[in-house]
């Protein structure tokens, strides 16, 4: 090997092991010095196997078809100084096209550096890097049988917990299970870890299907007058919120009128529950443990039990699931197939594309009166690129987001250096407050539009003269660089207050609360008590009078017996247990 092919040979190498290298250093997840160097030994083991078995140049070509994953664990480690999360790599996996493409046209000159640093690369390797192995065949073979052993220990040793793993506790930790995470997170490692839960999960909801087929809840509907006639019979609907933070919703004491049609209901009409925090800070975690039973604790239970949609249809109400989002969950999608009716409205390409597309097969649906009904409706609600959530005439706060290029305005703010909005230089202080303050006009403007489409479902209701209540819920919140750690979006590594608390509201009609009086008691009485979406699967079968065989009124927003907790848990980036923020 020429001087000048080492160092390019080299510089290929490093460039290949640089988030390695920077997640070592930054990487806020990797806890102690020990973590940090099985890092990055399982970073140097894994890239030398391939050194030990493959000629150079063959290497770095076969090396490279990992370069999008090492680009994906360099921008996570950025943005949120820990290594690539679970959620991180199922949203990009889940991402539906239209969320994509609205992503894609901010961030487009990412995917340009991306493809140019990978044409150099190519280029280097197959101009400078000679096709020969990197040492004689018995070298090569002893390094190998090395590599091989580190990792054997490591995979077998580490993860796999022995009968006495007690030999192995120091001050109450298992140090093998905190030696691991340092193999668990080295890239490419946790890349394919990642897959690999994305499609097992994905397979085993798809093989519960058959199971479910014969769960039952023995779920009952008891109605507040067993000689409720064909008009009485009530109505439950529940809107999934997309997006939504409490603290920007006018009724909720936000100074700006986001919520000027809820605003003029009245209270005895319309309750806002002020302490609720989501489980999780991504859809896709987070509402099926808003319809099921499964707990943080008890993460995996959604995949064995119906949902709170199938214990309706169970207790004898059509079921409908009518969404503008999630075509592709495979869970949302089961619930949805079980339904009477399922009706998915798809984006028909357009620049705007509104939860008022929901209308029309809502208002089909309410004609069926001769049956207790409850209705699922999810919504795209403030989902990012918020301007694409509202027509022209609700574009009240200005300037927003509407036919502006967001790469100059992060750009602007100091956004496009290495640690993004992170390191803000004061010449730069006036550009970023004018990007916070158009994204939150736009953010706003978003709420607006909801809370009209939230009062036309209430108009719809009130239309049918039957029992009517209407649920909406956030399913998470949203960053909105709120305070000196900048962050944006939602679905972050480490989290934020804003990401977890949301909005409930809950709304009934005169007719509703004459039949359920002390239900109408019970929601006042609890808006204040501190509680996490969970609540919601038992405060819904309240609120519609089913019954289970075990019911559990302290998780019932309906239920005088509701009881407040002390500590809301959630789940954290990578799916374990965590208390959630309750405070800014």
């Amino acid at each position: 090997m020429t001087k000048r092919e080492g160092i390019v040979f080299g510089c290929l190498v490093a460039f290949l092991l640089l988030p390695n290298m920077v997640g070592t250093f930054v990487a806020q997840d990797l806890l102690t010095i020990g973590q940090r160097i099985i890092y990055m030994l399982t970073s140097l083991a894994i890239y030398a196997s391939g050194l030990c078995l493959m000629k150079r140049r063959t290497f770095l070509y076969v090396a490279s078809l990992g370069f999008l994953l090492s680009a994906i664990e360099l921008v996570h480690l950025i943005i949120n100084h820990a290594t690539t999360s679970l959620l991180f790599v199922f949203t990009i996996i889940k991402s539906e096209k239209g969320e994509f493409l609205e992503l894609l046209s901010t961030y487009w000159f990412v995917l340009v550096i991306f493809f140019s640093l990978w044409g150099v690369y190519y280029y280097l390797a197959h101009r400078y890097v000679r096709q020969e192995y990197i040492a004689p065949l018995r070298a090569r073979l002893w390094g190998f049988g090395i590599i091989v052993l580190f990792l054997l220990t490591t995979v077998v040793g580490l993860k796999l917990r022995p009968k006495f793993w007690n030999m192995f506790n120091i001050h109450g930790q298992d140090m093998r299970t905190a030696a691991w995470v340092g193999v668990e997170k080295a890239c490419p490692v946790n890349m394919f870890l990642s897959i690999y839960d994305i499609v097992d999960l994905g397979h085993r909801i798809a093989e519960q299907k058959e199971e479910l087929s014969s769960f039952r809840f023995d779920a009952q509907y008891v109605p507040s007058k067993p000689q409720q006639v064909k008009d009485n019979q009530p109505v439950v609907v529940f809107l999934i919120g997309e997006t939504s933070r409490y603290d920007h919703w006018q009724l909720n004491g936000y100074e700006r009128e986001t919520s000027p049609c809820l605003m003029a209901r009245d209270s005895a009409e319309l309750v806002s529950f002020d302490s609720v925090f989501s489980v999780a800070n991504l859809t896709t975690v987070s509402v099926p443990f808003i319809l099921s039973r499964a707990t943080p604790a008890d993460r995996e239970l959604y995949l064995h039990e119906a949902s709170v949609v199938d214990a309706f249809h169970e207790a004898g109400y059509r079921t409908a699931w009518i969404a503008d989002q999630s075509f592709n969950n495979h869970f949302l999608m089961r619930i949805a197939e079980n339904c009477d009716y399922q009706k998915y409205v798809t984006d028909p390409g357009e620049e705007i594309f509104v939860d008022t597309v929901l209308l029309a097969p809502l208002r089909t649906q309410l004609r069926h009166n001769d049956v207790p009904q409850f209705i699922a409706l999810h919504s795209l609600g403030c989902h990012f690129k918020y301007s694409a959530r509202y027509p022209e005439e609700f574009q009240r706060y200005t300037p927003d987001m509407s036919g502006m290029d967001m790469k100059a305005l992060f750009d602007k703010a100091g956004g496009s250096d290495e640690a993004g909005l992170a390191r803000l230089k004061p010449e730069n202080m006036t550009a970023y407050r004018n990007l916070k303050a158009i994204l939150i006009n736009s953010y706003d403007n978003a709420i607006l539009y909801t809370d009209f489409f939230i009062d036309c479902v209430i108009r719809e209701l009130e239309q049918t003269g039957r029992p009517a209540v209407l649920v909406y819920v956030g399913d998470h919140g949203e960053n909105l660089l709120d305070d000196e750690r900048h962050m944006f979006l939602h679905g972050t590594y480490s989290g934020s207050y804003y990401e977890y608390h949301v909005p409930l509201f809950v709304w009934t009609n005169e007719k509703y609360r004459k039949l359920y009086p002390e239900k109408t008691v019970a929601l006042q009485h609890n808006r204040h008590k501190l509680t996490s979406t969970m609540c919601l699967f038992y405060s819904l079968l309240d609120l519609g009078s089913v019954q289970l065989p075990e019911q559990n009124p302290q998780l019932s927003f309906a239920d005088t017996l509701m009881q407040a907790m002390d500590t809301v848990w959630g789940l954290d980036a990578n799916l374990l247990p965590m208390p959630i923020p309750t405070r800014p």
